[in-house]
């Protein structure tokens, strides 16, 4: 939808918005770029971003180099200013005790702040228990000390994960208290002699969660929680976010994280055999529901602030299975093809953990041990091993939530999304019931090789012409492979003592 067209409609959520500032956290991440194109849609008067210098560039210089780089900031080529004169950079670091925010930002941001929209979290699920507790927890408990102070607030937002609450079978829309304490945790964080101590017990600390990202979440939930009586609050909890539906672009990602992860590693050879139960449901979600989904319930939660405003951001209800995505994936092979890939798309699946650790070996490391022997002796430094380290680890991650069930609640969700009036549905599509999912994968594909692969679309026939050549190689390769295995079986059946194929078969004719 144009900017054009968006402006000319008039609707409850959008005139919510509309004017107010936005303290935004992670606007340099996947979601934090989406919110803040769609914050300025909606003709907010100002969004606060938190950023943080990294590695000697100013948060200025990053966000100029967002703004020129993303092509999910669809009109800054033609108006940058729209986009400059809304957006104002808050030097600081969610990390760091208070935030690391100067006195005279900080000032600022209590007296001109209505909005908290927090969605700045560590998601990497291996992390210590220190980084993922100084940014996921402490990070939280201290901007919410800030939203206290401020006067005009009219809701604090949290983006949470439907996994904070992974240990339960069925996640209801509702708080849950954690077995600790998350002050008493950011204390002992805090306490260098005790640190190392902390870290030793960290995998019984965490446990039953899978992680500590999903751990982390839970106890920052535990935290908003407290603050209910303080400010109208909301908490959002998407499941596995992928690339966009259709809002503002189509099949739009910025991250090789999670299903993204899966899907380029598939589409560019690398990926081959994967543990997963094909028959399980995928816990995705297209991204722009998550935000259009965020931004309508945190609208709800201010209108209705003593209500408990949880919110599963899932698909539930329109759910589709990983072998559904799988085949809809596979089937743009020879339509879709990526340049720099390491060979034809090969994709298997297996729900045996055992089986899948074996074949790894002949899908993955011997192919990988070959291709850096061709490099070494093309004089190139050998990377396809490291490669596969990195995608072994990946795997190892992602295994928990590919081989267990989930079920999560939506029926809150389902009642604000119901209750939206009809321009708002137009403005702000957050149904779950309205993505086709066939339509989902073909678009992911494209998304990926376009906005994460950086293959341009109008590359994909030359890329087609490698694939063709490459599927002629495998075929002749696997002929090869497969006459080979005959002629190993025969030779061992003729050392067991079968003179010839004949007599094993049991035949008196041969024609």
């Amino acid at each position: 939808m144009s900017l054009e067209e968006f402006n000319a409609n008039k609707s409850p959520v959008k005139d919510f918005y509309h004017g107010k500032t936005v303290l935004l956290t992670g606007g340099s991440g996947f979601l934090g770029k989406l919110f803040i194109e769609k914050l300025i849609k909606c003709g907010v008067r100002e969004i606060l971003l938190l950023l943080r210098s990294k590695k000697g560039v100013s948060p200025e210089e990053r966000l100029h180099a967002l703004l020129k780089k993303e092509a999910v900031f669809v009109n800054y080529q033609q108006q940058p200013e729209l986009y400059l004169d809304r957006l104002k950079v808050i030097e600081g670091d969610i990390s760091r005790p208070g935030l690391a925010i100067s006195n005279d930002d900080l000032d600022y941001v209590i007296k001109h702040t209505n909005i908290v929209l927090h969605s700045a979290a560590d998601v990497r699920f291996d992390e210590s228990m220190k980084e993922s507790v100084e940014t996921n927890v402490r990070g939280t408990d201290h901007l919410l000390n800030i939203a206290e102070k401020c006067a005009n607030l009219e809701v604090f937002v949290y983006v949470s994960s439907a996994f904070s609450q992974c240990i339960k079978e069925t996640v209801e829309e509702k708080f849950y208290t954690p077995n600790i304490d998350p002050l008493e945790l950011i204390k002992m964080m805090e306490n260098e002699p005790r640190l190392d101590e902390l870290e030793a017990v960290s995998k019984k600390m965490v446990e039953p969660w899978p992680n500590t990202y999903s751990f982390t979440k839970a106890l920052a939930e535990e935290v908003v929680r407290r603050r209910r009586d303080k400010m109208p609050i909301a908490i959002v909890r998407p499941s596995i976010v992928t690339s966009t539906y259709a809002d503002p672009i189509v099949g739009w990602t910025d991250n090789f994280y999670g299903f993204n992860g899966v899907v380029s590693g598939a589409g560019t050879g690398v990926l081959r055999i994967f543990h997963i139960r094909d028959e399980y449901k995928a816990d995705i979600i297209p991204a722009d529901i998550v935000i259009n989904g965020t931004l309508v319930a945190a609208h709800y939660a201010a209108k209705h602030p003593a209500e408990e405003n949880v919110f599963n951001c899932t698909m539930d209800e329109n759910h589709t299975t990983w072998g559904d995505i799988r085949n809809d994936c596979l089937s743009q092979k020879g339509v879709v093809a990526v340049k720099k890939s390491l060979w034809i798309p090969t994709y298997n699946t297996t729900r045996y953990y055992y089986v899948a650790s074996f074949l790894q070996v002949f899908y993955h490391l011997i192919p990988a041990v070959f291709f850096d022997l061709v490099m070494r002796c093309r004089g190139e430094k050998p990377q396809i091993l490291r490669l596969y380290r990195k995608v072994h680890r990946f795997s190892d991650v992602l295994r928990f939530f590919t081989n267990h069930q989930f079920q999560f609640a939506t029926k809150r969700m389902r009642q604000v999304v119901d209750g939206m009036e009809i321009v708002d549905r137009h403005l702000f599509p957050c149904d779950m019931k309205s993505v086709v999912w066939s339509k989902f994968g073909v678009n992911h594909i494209r998304g990926c090789r376009v906005y994460l692969l950086g293959e341009p679309w109008n590359t994909n026939e030359e890329a087609l012409q490698i694939y063709r050549r490459r599927r002629l190689i495998h075929l002749l390769m696997l002929g090869v492979i497969y006459s080979m295995y005959v002629v190993v079986g025969l030779r061992l059946l003729e050392a067991a003592g079968v003179p010839d194929l004949r007599s094993f078969l049991g035949c008196t004719q041969f024609a």
